[in-house]
This record gives C-alpha cells, sequence and structure tokens, in this order.
C-alpha cells in the first residue's frame, strides 16, 4: 500500500508539471499529452535533449528543451556602469580610459628661494622670480633652465633687513623691484641692472613715509607702481639720482596689480575692480573709467581690446577695454580657489590661482574654455607615511608659447602645455587634507559628503574608491563623471572607540596627472577639534580693546590666524573680507583675525599691515596663542598659515583647517547661520 501511494503521488506531480507545459502536442499516450520540449516515457512526460519547436515565453529561453529563466530579461534597461544579471540590475567594472596629460613637468629648480611671488619671462629667453630673494634664470631652455644668479636680497639703508621682492618690471636691462612692507620686510621701490645677468647690480632704493608698494609695470621708460590706498605713482630712473617720483592718481581703493600699454594703465583696483588710465602725460595721469569685476580685482593682463583680470572669488573677469572710458565686463572664467596673477600667451590665458595653475582658451575672449589645470604636490615628511603630500600654493605664472613657468610656494617649475590632449583631471577639496568626524559615540554612525569635480576635457572614470581603516567606508566604489560634473562621495564613520580612529581615503581613477588622490579621515580626535568647545581666547585689538571669544557668544565666529611675515595672508585676509565679511557680517557672522606670532608692542606695525590690505573687519594678536597652538597641534605640516576656524553660536567647533578651502567654509558658515 505504501508503495502504491508513493507511485499515486508522484503521477500527480507529473500531471501538474506536465500541465504546465506550453500547446499541447499530439497525445503520445493514453490519456497523456505533452507539450513542446518534452516526451511520454512511461507513462510521464519528460524533457527531450533537443526540441526545435519548443516556444519559450517572456523572460525564458531554451535551454536542452527547457524554457528557463533568460540571462537578459528583454523589458531591463540598465545605465552606465551596471549590467542585467538574471533581470536585475548590478554593477559592472568601469573600465579607465586611456590619456596623457596635457601639462607635462619638465623642470623643478630646487636651489632657488621659496614663496615665490612672481615670475615673468622675458623675450631674451631670462626668467625672472621674486620671493624671499630675487633670481635671474635662463629659461631658453625650458626643460634645461639653469640659475644664472640666485638669493639675491635688497639691501635697505639704515636697516638691518634684507628682503627678497613681491613684484617685478623691466626697462631693457634694468629690472624694478617691490615690496609693501611688513615686521620682518622693509617697503622699498628698488630693483637690479642685470647687464650682465650673472652679476646683477642693486639699483637705487626709494622709500615714502606711509607708502607701501605693490604692482608695477613699465611703457615707455615710465615706472607705473600701485600704492594700495595712495593710488597710482608714476616713477622714472636715473643712475646718478635713483627713481623720481614724477606723478600720482588718486582715487584708489586698493591699487595692487598693474599693467601699462603705450599711453595707457590699466589698474586691478581691489573690490573696486577695474580702473583705466591715460598717462600720456606721466606727470598728469588721468582716470578714463573703471568697472566692477566681483570679487577682488589684483592682478590684470592686457592683449588687444580685452584685459583679463584675477579677481579672487569672482574668477577671472574678461573686460572689453575698447572704448576705454566705458569698459565693460563680457565674459567669466569662474574657478576654485583664488586667482591672483596672470599672463598669456597665443590666444592662452594661464592663471596662478592659489592651489593650482590652470589654462584656458580665450580665442574668443568673451567664452575663455578651459584647456588644463595641474596641481603641484609639495614633499613633506610626516610622521604617517600613508598621508597625501600637501598642495603646494601657487603664485606666479609665465608663459611663453606653449612654455608654461609656474612661481610655487618652493620653487619655480617649467611646463610644456600639449594643447591637443584630452584628458580628464580630477579635483578634491582642499579640506580633503582632514576630514573630520567629530565626536561619534562608539557603535553609532556619521556619513558626510566629498565631492569629486572632474575639471578636464574627457570623462573621468573613478576606477575604484577605496579606504584603509575599518572604521570607515565609501559608496560608490566606481563612479563616471562627465567633463565638468561633480558627484558626492558618501564616507561613512562608524566608530568603535571612543579613542581617535583615522582612515585614508584613496581615489583611484584614469586622471594622468594624479591616478591616485587621497583623503585623510579621522574620528573622535582629541582637542581642539569638530565637536569640542572653543577653547577661551584673548585677543589684543588694533583699536588697544581686549576681544575674548565670551564676547561671540550665539553668534557664529569665523576665527582666522595670520602672520604679517606671511605672503599668503596677505591674499587670504582680503579674500576673507570680500568672500564671507561682506557678504554674511549683516546675517550675524563674526570675523575676528588673530596674528599669534607678534607680540603686543608690535601691535603699530600690524595695523600699517591691516592698512595695506584694506580689510574692514577686527584684527588682533593673541595674547598667548594657546587657541592658535591648540588648533595647529592637529594639523602637522608645511602650512603654519592661514588657519581657519568656524564655531557655531553655541560655542562648539564646526571646521578647522590650515588649507584655505573658501567652498568648504561657505557652506559651513550658511549651514550655522541658518540654525
Amino acid at each position: 500500500m505504501t508503495q502504491l501511494r508513493r507511485r499515486a503521488a508522484l503521477l500527480a506531480l507529473v500531471m501538474v508539471a506536465s500541465s504546465a507545459c506550453a500547446d499541447d502536442d499530439p497525445a503520445s499516450g493514453a490519456g497523456l499529452s505533452c507539450g513542446p520540449g518534452t516526451k511520454e516515457v512511461d507513462g510521464a512526460c519528460m524533457p527531450v535533449a533537443t526540441s526545435p519547436d519548443v516556444t519559450c515565453g517572456e523572460g525564458t529561453e531554451e535551454v536542452d528543451g527547457a524554457c528557463v529563466p533568460a540571462a537578459t530579461s528583454p523589458g531591463l534597461t540598465c545605465g552606465e556602469g551596471t549590467e542585467d544579471a538574471n533581470g536585475e540590475c548590478v554593477p559592472t567594472a568601469l573600465q579607465p580610459g586611456h590619456f596623457l596629460s596635457p601639462l607635462v613637468q619638465l623642470q623643478n629648480l630646487h636651489e632657488v628661494g621659496s614663496h615665490t611671488d612672481e615670475v615673468r619671462i622675458r623675450e631674451d629667453g631670462l626668467l625672472l622670480n621674486c620671493s624671499y630673494t630675487f633670481n635671474v634664470i635662463d629659461a631658453k631652455d625650458p626643460a634645461d633652465m639653469e640659475v644664472l644668479a640666485g638669493g639675491l636680497k635688497h639691501a635697505i639703508p639704515d636697516d638691518s633687513r634684507a628682503p627678497g621682492c613681491k613684484h617685478l618690471a623691466w626697462d631693457d636691462n634694468l629690472v624694478f623691484t617691490t615690496h609693501l612692507g611688513n615686521i620682518r620686510n622693509p617697503a622699498f621701490l628698488s630693483g637690479w641692472d642685470i647687464s650682465d645677468p650673472e652679476a646683477p647690480v642693486q639699483l637705487h632704493v626709494l622709500q615714502e613715509q606711509g607708502v607701501s608698494y605693490e604692482g608695477v609695470d613699465v611703457a615707455n621708460h615710465n615706472i607705473f607702481v600701485g600704492l594700495h590706498g595712495n593710488g597710482l605713482g608714476v616713477y622714472n630712473y636715473d643712475s646718478a639720482s635713483g627713481f623720481t617720483r614724477v606723478g600720482s592718481l588718486g582715487g584708489f581703493t586698493n591699487a595692487w596689480g598693474i599693467a601699462a600699454r603705450d599711453n595707457h594703465v590699466f589698474v586691478a583696483d581691489g573690490v573696486d575692480g577695474l580702473v583705466t588710465v591715460d598717462a600720456t602725460d606721466p606727470t598728469k595721469p588721468v582716470e578714463l573709467g573703471r568697472v566692477a569685476t566681483g570679487g577682488q580685482a589684483k592682478g590684470v593682463v592686457v592683449d588687444g581690446d580685452f584685459a583679463y583680470v584675477a579677481a579672487g572669488s569672482a574668477g577671472v573677469a574678461v573686460v572689453d577695454i575698447s572704448d576705454l572710458e566705458s569698459p565693460v565686463v563680457v565674459g567669466r572664467a569662474e574657478m576654485p580657489g583664488t586667482p591672483l596673477r596672470l599672463a598669456y600667451s597665443e590666444g592662452r590665458l594661464f592663471v596662478a590661482a592659489w592651489n593650482d595653475v590652470r589654462v584656458y582658451d580665450v580665442s574668443t575672449p568673451a567664452t575663455p574654455t578651459f584647456v588644463a589645470a595641474v596641481r603641484i604636490p609639495r614633499e613633506f615628511e610626516y610622521d604617517d607615511p600613508d598621508r597625501e603630500l600637501p598642495t603646494m600654493r601657487t603664485f606666479g605664472v609665465a608663459a611663453r608659447g606653449q612654455d608654461v613657468f609656474i612661481g610655487t610656494w618652493e620653487n619655480p617649475y617649467s611646463y610644456r602645455l600639449e594643447p591637443e590632449r584630452v584628458a580628464p583631471n580630477i579635483r578634491l577639496p582642499e579640506a580633503a587634507a582632514r576630514i573630520d568626524f567629530g565626536q561619534v559615540a562608539v557603535g553609532d554612525r556619521k556619513t558626510v559628503p566629498l565631492e569629486v569635480t572632474n575639471q578636464g576635457t574627457a570623462p573621468l572614470t573613478l576606477v575604484d574608491s577605496w579606504i584603509s581603516g575599518a572604521s570607515f567606508s565609501v559608496a560608490p566604489r566606481q563612479a563616471r563623471i562627465q567633463p565638468g560634473e561633480t558627484i558626492e562621495l558618501e564616507l561613512t564613520y562608524l566608530a568603535s572607540a571612543t579613542d581617535q580612529e583615522i582612515g585614508y581615503l584613496h581615489v583611484v581613477s584614469d586622471d594622468p596627472a594624479a591616478p591616485v588622490r587621497k583623503a585623510y579621515l579621522v574620528g573622535n580626535a582629541p582637542g581642539v577639534t569638530v565637536g569640542a568647545p572653543l577653547p577661551a581666547t584673548v585677543g589684543t585689538m588694533l583699536d588697544g580693546k581686549t576681544w575674548t571669544s565670551e564676547e561671540s557668544s550665539g553668534s557664529v565666529l569665523l576665527l582666522t590666524y595670520f602672520a604679517t611675515f606671511c605672503p599668503v595672508c596677505a591674499n587670504h585676509l582680503p579674500d576673507t573680507e570680500e568672500r564671507f565679511w561682506r557678504k554674511y557680517k549683516d546675517q550675524g557672522l563674526q570675523i575676528v583675525a588673530l596674528n599669534p606670532r607678534e607680540s603686543v608692542d608690535q601691535i603699530g606695525q600690524v595695523q600699517a599691515y591691516g592698512d595695506n590690505i584694506k580689510v574692514t573687519f577686527p584684527l588682533g594678536i593673541e595674547e598667548t596663542a594657546s587657541t592658535y597652538a591648540a588648533v595647529t597641534s592637529n594639523f602637522p605640516g608645511p602650512n603654519p598659515f592661514p588657519v581657519d576656524v568656524i564655531v557655531g553660536k553655541d560655542g562648539i567647533v564646526r571646521y578647522a583647517s590650515h588649507e584655505y578651502d573658501p567652498d568648504a567654509m561657505t557652506a559651513v558658515i550658511e549651514q550655522a547661520l541658518a540654525e
């Protein structure tokens, strides 16, 4: 009986299975009808080895005479980076492209003095360099540059300090140099006779009471100098008597960069934009017109009917100067960072933009088109060898055809531009140097976004994104980013300890210039860090009053640290004025800038420094530098200034960095103000 029941049950299952088959075939056994792909065997429908007549329904396919789920689902469309697997879209491995970099490094002159401010190339192949020293370089062959005279410092009468320079220009073999002046360096107008480029002879020195010298250029043997709030100065030079002021023009807010062409001078005037000047009579220069460029106008170059103005947060403004009395902004190149100086050559604009050098095609001036950019890492021996090298700050750029000369924080570099090459170009925020997750309880998670931008000219493929550090994770692992687009990586910290935990994000891509970029991740860090209260901070301000951090309780505070000898800070503080103070002060933002390196008895010199750079938020000296020391203890590295700390209304630190990242700061400030 048991065997009969089992046989009956088996036959019942077979009958059910056979009823699920497709169209019936003619009967193969008494009362039994088997469908396509099957046949009657001992009273049951069994699969056949091959069934040419089988018809399978949607989502199935014939395999060995049977209908099985299809590998591809006809109604399913999978996006880029995924493929159909059994009817579902699953990620696939993205294949990288193969590219050559449009900017190829040729040489790095290690022996040239640090803190380069300006580089300019002459038609005779001499590259002149202002830094902590003045340098003359043979750059006829950009791949084999040679220092002809290096490490030159200016002797200043009755002053023991021996400064370098900030700006330079030339008239034949006379090179004129300037310095704005600070606590460590006097303000002056001087220069060098380079008739023998291997043995330059210093020119006379001019110092005028209360005058600070900035940008300089030469036309018709007249020397035009930006004098900050003192306007435009016009000078002549005679080997016997030295410099003579022959003309002046006032009415400027912060005369900075200068470009002279024939009888006309173009002045970058800080927040007031570009000013055009008629210097036909150099003793009586006359203002012709002016135009607001946005941002902080600092550098300017001229070609034909167009002036290009480095305007800080407003990028590069393209100004039509065909009518000198009515200049008009007709185009703009927006960019990250802070453009400071410019060079023009053969229809291309080269921009020194603080964190990189950028190249634009301006053959159609009103519509600059991005060509290439290069970020130069700065050598530094971290205690932790897995950290990415910091970004080299770039303040100077010169160009000769496709030869590009870059003045960095450390040394001059030479590059070759290959403009026909297209390639992706990855950009990470400077804040990636230290991404602070703050304080997170054990077992809790916190996720923060990290923007990855492709600023190149070809699609960027993130081949892999991965993190060394068990407490951190990243998604997505792969992505393809089109030129000009930005995606967000989600970085997640799962706290497993109350002590500091670190991780290293590796972003592997097909950017030929930077195939691997890194970010440093920190959770539950000690000291003055994100999520910690700001320690009590005290400063003696320029007006002699005492400021304490308690006075900012209930307000959003941007506490920024500077030093008067810091070349970067002379650009950072005016940029902070324009980007944050002018925009957010009426919304409740407070900004206090403290100098932790000078003593209170030097406050008068700090006042002169502040007057030169034209900032209106409070400046002072931190009396004990205790907060500065506590913050920077978390930032080992070669860049002690500037340091930015953003504090919420509750007194808790929301942001701290020694790498200037205005986009990241804007996001934090706006969020804190909205709370």
